[in-house]
């Protein structure tokens, strides 16, 4: 079981908004069938890292075809192969060790 962390950005775009790119990139996230979350700075999927590279490079190549002529994707792997493992399995085991009762922070830092 893999967890990757993607980060696909096209550069030199007309408008500063990427959140259409963004968007065709999830469509085909969401029709590979894999598990992910989407967060504001990128999106974690876990499963098959087969799978998973195959879905990022399609999702890489989606600006392509929207007309972009260049694109910057980022991705971080953790491939765990001596159990399986969830993003929250790594966020419960990190917060058992702290006094956090929730990964995020409300007070004013």
């Amino acid at each position: 079981m893999a967890i990757v962390e993607v980060s696909v950005v096209p550069l030199g775009t007309a408008n500063t908004s990427l959140s259409a790119y963004v968007a065709g990139a999830v469509e085909i996230l969401q029709a590979s069938g894999l598990s992910y979350e989407l967060t504001a700075m990128g999106t974690i999927i876990y499963g098959d890292l087969d799978r998973i590279l195959e879905t990022v490079r399609a999702m890489h190549e989606s600006c392509f075809q929207k007309g972009v002529h260049r694109v910057l994707t980022q991705i971080k792997i953790d491939d765990r192969r001596d159990r399986a493992s969830t993003p929250e399995d790594k966020v419960r085991s990190v917060l058992e060790k702290t006094k956090c009762s929730s990964s995020r922070r409300t007070e004013a830092v």
